[in-house]
Formats: structure tokens, C-alpha cells, sequence
């Protein structure tokens, strides 16, 4: 009789159990997504949300990853490092397996703190700061342009196209803006290369007129254009024609923000800037048209939409390589990629993950100089 009982017990507890395990399997997947809704970083965290979020629900729509919804929870970081920081916080108490850190770098650099601490993998599709994977971190992942591959790319380019072109330097004075120009002057200047003038803009300015003028007066012959501010920086493209300043403009990846043509108008015409997609490629060219179809003419050649697009279906595949909804096989598992078939970089180049390199891109040859012409992106420039 106590045998049958227990035997019964038993087999209840095994339903159960099987209950729960099924019901688990069959609960989404859940991500986190920190981004600037609102604030200073908002033109161009609003694409790589867009992007991210896209691939997530196209992923969704084919049944998901591992038989099961992805589900993202989204916060507002406020583009604000300390709220960043609370946000994934949050984001981990909720069971997120993975964080896209969308927001500026400055924000990114606060959330990949304390996402290491909580050992959540994590990581960015397009911020640039060097200090995100430099020194080494164990769960952070990125694929775009660090500091130092982007202007190792840009210093190829001005020996092809200058030779030993004289220097001047404009920035914005945000937090993002100083981190990201530091290390482009410095990087550069290590390489050789002199400056005639470094100027700066305070958030928010309008006229900048005299920044352009001591520019003028120094008389470079390129001018960088550099920061995290793509508002207060297409004021100095627009002083720039105003002034008839001769020498060409080169601008951080930042231009890549889809508003930029609109924002400077006639005076962008002839702008460069480094970037890490080439949108003369087919498959790029692909994935742009859907997310055109989805989000309109802001999509348009958005590289950081395109990248965005690209990391959530690189970390996707990562969950479905780990079997398992585990935040350190998911590290382990994105660590192991090899030669994944990216949208970044080159025709060709595939993203690659080792025990002691979490960037994507590593190798300056991956680098893409783009064009603005006629109010619009007009392709790559040759050199």
C-alpha cells in the first residue's frame, strides 16, 4: 500500500515536473535592448533600436530560435551613464540571456560595466569607443568600427589622397563627442600627422562662425569633423561652405545617421566619412530594401540600421549554436564565431570572435570611405 502511494507521489511529481519543463520551453526567450529615447544620442539610437528590433521580429516571424519567441524589453537610458547602468540592472533581473547597448558610447561604457559584474553577455552594433573592448572584456561583444581600426582606415586614406595633408579639427564637447575625438587625435597624431588648429563646439550652439573662421585662418588641408553630436556638427558643415573654406571635410562614422544630408543641406555635398558598410554590395543592398520597406526613407543606406539589423541576427545564431537560453553558453557560443557571413566590412570579410578579441571588425582593410553627394549618400570613394 505505501509502496503505491509512493509510487503514485512520484509519478506526479515527474508530471509536474515535465509540465513545468514544457511550459518553460514554450516561454519566450527574453533579450534586453538599452537606448536614448529622447536625448542627445536619440538621432541615431533610434536606427540601431530599429535595426535591432527588425531582424528580432523578422526572426520571430520565421518561429523564432530554439522552438521558442524572442522576446526584448526595452529601456530608456536617458543617455545618461548612471541610468544606463540601473537599466541593465533591470534588464538582468528579468532574465534578459543577452543586452543590446544601443544608446552613445559613453552610456555603452556604463551598461558593459555592470552587465560584466552581473555576467550578462552583452554588447553594441556601431559604438566606437576603444575603451568598450580595450583592455579586454569577458562578456562584451561589439561589431562595428573601434577608434583605432576606423582611423587606421582613415589614415590610409589621407596618405592615398594627401600625402601629408596639414590637419584642423572640429568637435562637439558632449561627453560621447570628447571620448570618441580624443582618441581619433590622438591615434593620428601618433601616426605623424599634424594639426594646424583643433576647434570646439558647446552642445547646443548655433552659430559656430567663429570656430570656422580660426579653422580658415589655419589654413589645413583636410578638416575632421569628429564627435558624437550630429546636430551641433552639421552647424560647422554649413559655416564651412558658408565661409568658402577649400579644404575637404572627413568626418567620423557618426555621418552615417540618415538625417545628416538633411541636416547640412547643399553644404554636405563632397563630405566623407569612415564607416564599416558598403552599401554597393548585393546582400547589403538586400537588407537595405527591407528595411526600407519597414521604416521608409530614413532607413535609406542607414549603415547603423544595417548593423543593428546584422548584430541581432549574429547574437541570434549565437543562442541557437549554445542550445540553450543560458547566459554563459551564449558567451561561450558567441566567442566561437567564425567567419560569420556579416553584412560589415568589405565583400568577403566575415565577423570573427576569439577568447582574446570581442571586435567584429579588426583588421583596417575592413574599412569603407562614403560619400554625400547631391543631398544624398552617394556610394564609396576609391583610393
Amino acid at each position: 500500500m505505501l509502496r503505491r502511494i509512493f509510487m503514485a507521489g512520484a509519478a506526479g511529481v515527474l508530471a509536474l515536473a515535465a509540465g513545468a519543463a514544457r511550459a518553460q520551453s514554450s516561454e519566450p526567450i527574453i533579450v534586453g535592448l538599452t537606448y536614448d529615447a529622447a536625448k542627445q544620442a536619440s538621432y541615431y539610437s533610434l536606427l540601431m533600436r530599429d535595426g535591432t528590433l527588425a531582424r528580432i521580429n523578422e526572426i520571430n516571424a520565421a518561429g523564432g530560435v530554439l522552438g521558442r519567441q524572442i522576446k526584448v524589453l526595452t529601456e530608456d537610458d536617458e543617455n545618461n551613464p548612471a541610468v544606463a547602468a540601473q537599466k541593465v540592472e533591470k534588464l538582468a533581473a528579468a532574465g534578459a540571456v543577452f543586452i543590446f547597448e544601443v544608446g552613445s558610447s559613453s552610456t555603452g561604457l556604463a551598461a558593459s560595466r555592470v552587465a560584466e559584474e552581473l555576467k550578462v553577455p552583452n554588447g553594441s552594433s556601431a559604438n566606437v569607443a576603444e575603451a568598450l573592448t580595450n583592455p579586454h572584456k569577458h562578456w562584451y561583444f561589439r561589431i562595428s568600427l573601434r577608434d583605432s581600426i576606423a582611423t587606421q582606415g582613415l589614415i590610409g586614406f589621407l596618405k592615398a589622397k594627401f600625402k601629408e595633408p596639414k590637419l584642423a579639427v572640429i568637435r562637439d564637447a558632449t561627453e560621447t563627442g570628447l571620448v570618441v575625438s580624443d582618441n581619433q587625435i590622438k591615434f593620428l597624431e601618433a601616426a605623424g600627422f599634424k594639426y594646424v588648429a583643433k576647434e570646439q563646439i558647446s552642445p547646443g550652439s548655433v552659430d559656430v562662425t567663429a570656430q570656422a573662421l580660426r579653422i580658415k585662418a589655419a589654413n589645413p588641408d583636410v578638416v575632421l569633423v569628429t564627435g558624437g553630436s550630429l546636430p551641433d556638427l552639421a552647424n560647422y558643415v554649413k559655416a564651412h561652405a558658408r565661409l568658402g573654406i577649400k579644404a575637404p571635410m572627413v568626418g567620423n562614422n557618426l555621418f552615417a545617421t540618415t538625417s545628416f544630408p538633411a541636416l547640412a543641406g547643399e553644404a554636405a555635398d563632397g563630405f566623407m566619412f569612415v564607416d564599416v558598410v558598403d552599401t554597393g554590395r548585393p546582400d547589403v543592398s538586400e537588407a537595405d530594401k527591407k528595411l526600407v520597406a519597414l521604416h521608409g526613407d530614413r532607413a535609406k543606406n542607414s549603415t547603423l540600421m544595417l548593423v543593428s539589423y546584422d548584430f541581432a541576427g549574429l547574437v541570434v545564431d549565437a543562442i541557437k549554436r549554445a542550445g540553450a537560453a543560458d547566459r554563459a553558453k551564449i558567451r561561450d557560443a558567441l566567442e566561437a564565431t567564425s567567419n560569420y557571413p556579416s553584412l560589415v566590412g568589405r565583400k568577403g570579410a566575415g565577423v570573427s570572435f576569439s577568447a582574446t578579441s570581442h571586435d567584429g571588425v579588426n583588421n583596417s582593410a575592413q574599412v569603407v570611405i562614403r560619400l554625400v553627394k547631391g543631398g544624398q549618400y552617394a556610394g564609396s570613394v576609391d583610393y
